[in-house]
């Protein structure tokens, strides 16, 4: 299949009227979405560089960014990955990918948020003040099934359909005089889906995907949509300018975001490269209320056809503790 620049101007005009469709009428809204956790990044790497990794591309980590991106993936993988995220809320999350030869790249993914135990509390039956109900746990899980493949050597397409599930606990509703108890219990199927285009031009390429597509989840009475997200990037290793092949590699990548429940936000990174052993990473993000710098690094182990990436990122907040991540890749290379 060849694919032309009329094509991907074409397949860029259809996903700009896509996510325009899909968000509306272009009013502005502001924390009007709802299972925010599924916004908490995952994967050190992509962490490190400030979340633009949209055109980054290859290994399980691209499930969670754009799922174009393991269809450059060469073996099979494993990534594990662990977050420290705000208020003592941590996060898990992992991703495998199968090389099925000339089928394509077939993925799996999960994430879980332990937010640690809360005290409830509920409307006194006096109605004046509030009573104790005692501690809960909230459940947060997200399952998927990830497919990509590479058309060419320049074009690849992928998709994740993900069950989404979230249990807030059980309260009470109605009157003081008949309350009912409602257990805030959703669950959902969502999907993303994305690109990747290499342009012929040393390695710079771009990368599109819309995450967390589906319909309005119900709580009480009201409905509420996921954290829907467009995002657009931009990736190129900088040293290709100079030479093609070198030990070292210096990528630059942008990525600009759509998001359902903000204004438009960019996100900057960058990651320096030697001799695919070692990696230092920084990243930058605009239009947010406590994120804004991030950085770490990264050492590849080769033993036998095995190769082990062990990555961290730290995360800087203006408000609150800094995050870290760790992320341990297991990639197996057949001969």
């Amino acid at each position: 299949m060849r694919i032309t620049y009329k094509n991907i101007l074409l397949l860029v005009t259809l996903s700009l009227c896509f996510s325009n469709i899909a968000y509306g009428d272009g009013i502005k809204k502001v924390a009007q979405s709802g299972m925010k956790w599924l916004s908490i990044p995952n994967g050190a790497r992509a962490s490190a560089m400030g979340g633009a990794f949209t055109a980054i591309g290859g290994g399980a980590e691209s499930i969670f960014w754009n799922p174009a991106g393991i269809a450059h993936t060469e073996g099979h993988t494993v990534l594990v990955n662990q977050t420290q995220w705000i208020a003592d809320i941590s996060v898990f999350s992992s991703a495998v990918t199968f090389d099925a030869g000339k089928i394509g790249i077939i993925g799996a993914s999960v994430s879980n948020v332990d937010w640690g135990t809360i005290h409830g509390t509920k409307r006194s039956a006096t109605g004046v003040g509030f009573e104790e109900t005692g501690t809960f746990s909230p459940t947060n899980y997200a399952i998927g099934l990830s497919y990509g493949r590479r058309v060419s050597n320049q074009f690849s397409f992928g998709g994740q359909i993900k069950y989404i599930h979230e249990n807030l606990g059980s309260n009470s509703e109605g009157s003081f005089d008949d309350p009912k108890e409602y257990t805030a219990k959703m669950e959902v199927v969502a999907m993303d889906v994305g690109t990747l285009y290499y342009t012929g031009f040393k390695d710079l390429r771009f990368g599109m995907s819309l995450q967390n597509f589906s319909s309005e989840v119900k709580y009480l009475a009201e409905y509420f949509p996921l954290p829907l997200t467009f995002r657009f990037g931009l990736a190129m290793d900088l040293m290709t300018l100079w030479k093609d092949e070198s030990d070292h590699k210096l990528t630059f990548a942008v990525d600009a975001l759509h998001p359902r429940d903000y204004s438009e936000r960019l996100h900057f990174g960058g990651e320096y490269q030697f001799k695919n052993l070692a990696f230092l990473r920084a990243g930058y993000k605009t239009n947010y209320d406590e994120e804004s710098v991030s950085f770490g690094g990264g050492l590849n182990v080769a033993i036998s056809n095995l190769l082990l990436s062990i990555n961290y990122s730290y995360l800087a907040f203006d408000h609150f503790d800094a995050v870290n991540m760790i992320s341990f890749d297991f990639r197996y290379l057949r001969n």
